[in-house]
């Protein structure tokens, strides 16, 4: 089964404010990035999942209409199905979020005060953000989310693609995952708004085709 990990196209706000799990708008080179997206995601995935914040959520939704993505996908706990007479039917969960910030969602990262973002820095791994989470929180349950949600789709002999729209975060969690890298090198790896990552899980073994293209 192929698997493509996508990440939501580039946003309003910029690099230099924590916005974690806040919804913020969209950059007016949405549609331009959306579209490009297109050219390397499969024909008719068997399902699309996604993050519920908006600027995954937009684009899960155009995917979903653009690639034909059927009302076949079962509810479970933890997740929600938007049914429209409409609409494609897309899989939300909120285990696909991006890296939550706490008390910082929203503030420039220049704001934050030197003897609170310091520690994390230095292990954002092990720290959590004030009121937030650290990355080991947010590999957990995006760990979670593979196990019980991917997984069993491998298992099917009808099961061809995935799409999964998320976070940079997210991806980099689940390449760690894949890769067996450590948690404390996940942001060496590069990735673009708005590209895919493509992987081939066959039984329990993952080859990567790509990454950010």
């Amino acid at each position: 089964m192929d698997v493509y990990l996508v990440r939501h196209t580039e946003v309003s706000v910029g690099r230099r404010v924590a916005y974690g799990q806040t919804d913020v708008e969209l950059a007016e080179v949405y549609e331009e990035q959306r579209d490009k997206l297109l050219l390397h995601l499969p024909a008719d995935p068997t399902a699309i999942f996604s993050s519920p914040l908006s600027r995954c959520k937009r684009l899960a939704i155009d995917l979903a209409t653009a690639l034909s993505v059927g009302s076949r996908i079962e509810t479970a706990p933890g997740q929600t199905n938007v049914i429209d007479a409409h609409q494609p039917v897309v899989q939300y969960d909120d285990r696909l979020k991006e890296y939550h910030f706490g008390d910082w969602e929203m503030k420039p990262w220049a704001d934050i005060d030197r003897a609170e973002l310091d520690p994390w820095m230095a292990d954002f791994v092990n720290v959590r953000t004030p009121n937030g989470e650290n990355f080991s929180d947010l590999f957990g349950r995006v760990s979670s989310f593979w196990q019980e949600q991917i997984m069993p789709l491998a298992d099917q002999p009808t099961s061809q693609s995935v799409c999964i729209v998320s976070h940079g975060g997210v991806i980099r969690a689940l390449l760690c995952l894949f890769l067996d890298l450590s948690l404390q090198n996940a942001y060496r790896i590069n990735l673009d708004y708005g590209a895919v990552t493509k992987l081939t899980l066959t039984g329990s073994s993952y080859t990567i085709q790509y990454i950010n293209r």
